[in-house]
């Protein structure tokens, strides 16, 4: 998820991070923060939606997707069908009530991304993952179910806060012309962190992992990087955080698996 924000297991030393409970404990306040309206957030989306091939016939997996935006997203866009998929039952109820507000035949289940235990071998055209590889601890066993459930050729699609300038001691400063920076150190100390803010979706937690950790088990578990981006802030997200006009904030990419 997003930076400050305001932002869809690893480490034996903290058994809570990426737990149900964590999620949980902000789910609807997390969800009053989307439909409000997000910067980041409606960035992410637009990123998504830019990198997924054509979705006309497409059935689409949505990991680790939260409160349903994305999925929903997927679906408006002419997926032919949109399964998401959460580790938080609270998050998967919060995505059922607004899919029943506002049907678009998306289906949701609680499952673990690590495992994706309810769902078939080679049963998906194209997988996303918006904001959410940073709450999972299992880095690889999640690239290998999603794997898993990609038929061959298939699309996995992903959105992460931007690694090089999210790491946890970033900060945003002022250069020497006035302008916003990031100030960024100890990027390549891979580790669990909770934000101190506590109006920031990051008090529940994520992985910081470097850009490289993310390619590379791409690459070992059998994808071809296609396509990436890191995005310029627009609207919203331009007008709270102007720093992200010229720093990219999220990085994303398409991989086929091969």
């Amino acid at each position: 998820m997003p930076p400050s924000a305001a932002p869809s297991a690893g480490s034996a030393a903290v058994p809570s991070a990426g737990s149900p409970a964590s999620w949980s404990a902000i789910a609807c306040w997390y969800d009053e923060l989307l439909t409000r309206g997000s910067g980041p957030h409606e960035l992410a989306v637009a990123v998504t939606l830019r990198l997924v091939p054509d979705l006309h016939g497409q059935r689409v997996l949505d990991l680790a997707c939260g409160q349903g935006l994305a999925a929903r997203a997927l679906a408006a866009s002419g997926a032919a069908s949109v399964t998401g998929v959460d580790f938080a039952p609270e998050m998967i109820e919060l995505a059922r009530g607004h899919e029943t507000a506002r049907p678009l035949r998306v289906s949701y289940l609680v499952d673990d991304a690590r495992s994706l235990s309810s769902l078939a071998d080679q049963s998906f055209d194209l997988v996303t993952c918006q904001l959410g590889l940073m709450d999972i601890p299992d880095l690889d066993a999640t690239m290998k179910s999603v794997s898993r459930v990609l038929r061959a050729g298939g699309a996995f699609v992903f959105v992460i806060g931007h690694p090089s300038f999210l790491s946890p001691a970033a900060t945003t400063v002022l250069g020497p012309d006035g302008t916003p920076a990031r100030l960024v150190g100890d990027y390549l100390h891979e580790r669990f962190w909770r934000s101190a803010n506590p109006e920031g979706v990051r008090r529940a937690g994520n992985y910081h992992r470097t850009l490289s950790t993310y390619l590379n088990a791409l690459v070992r578990n059998g994808f071809t990087v296609e396509l990436t981006e890191e995005p310029a802030a627009t609207g919203r997200l331009a007008r709270e955080q102007p720093v992200y006009r010229s720093v990219p904030v999220f990085f994303a990419a398409r991989a086929a698996k091969t």
